[in-house]
């Protein structure tokens, strides 16, 4: 086995939360999901799926990383303002007890730099999806549309 090499030295922020997600120190195996405008209808069923194989949100963090180079400074307002939107949509259908804040985490990336930072490139119109060990070190990435069977092994392994 090859050694991991260590996950960049970025922290990004959730809206809505705040929840600062630091990639060298994530406290957790955490799980960046990292969406394009085609796949976003790809994100949540795979949050469920690895939620439901990882129920405990301190032991596996899934945060959705979004893309939002596109949108010039002075609209950064307006691109938060709809990702706390779609914060508070996935919220809703959170079950009684889960707090938001552990279970949904969303963060922009205003620098649309992370999935290359990560390995992954520009994901194009594929879903990014990168495993990052608790120890700061990156578990594995997948680029493609079936990412839950390989991004599953990579967390398994993550939490050995």
């Amino acid at each position: 086995m090859s050694e991991r090499k260590p996950a960049p030295d970025i922290t990004l922020k959730s809206v809505v939360s705040n929840r600062q997600v630091n990639l060298r120190k994530p406290g957790a195996v955490l799980v960046l999901v990292m969406p394009t405008q085609a796949t976003t209808e790809a994100v949540n069923p795979l949050r469920a799926a690895l939620r439901e194989r990882y129920p405990d949100p301190a032991k596996v963090v899934i945060a959705s990383v979004v893309d939002l180079r596109q949108v010039p400074r002075l609209m950064r307002k307006m691109g938060e303002s709809a990702l706390s939107k779609r914060y508070d949509e996935v919220a809703a259908g959170l079950q009684p007890g889960q707090d938001p804040a552990q279970y949904v985490v969303m963060c922009p990336d205003w620098n649309g730099e992370v999935p290359g930072k990560l390995g992954l490139g520009d994901v194009g119109s594929e879903l990014g999806v990168a495993v990052i060990a608790t120890d700061g070190t990156i578990a594995g990435a997948y680029r493609g549309m079936e990412p839950l069977e390989t991004v599953a092994e990579q967390v398994a392994a993550a939490l050995g």
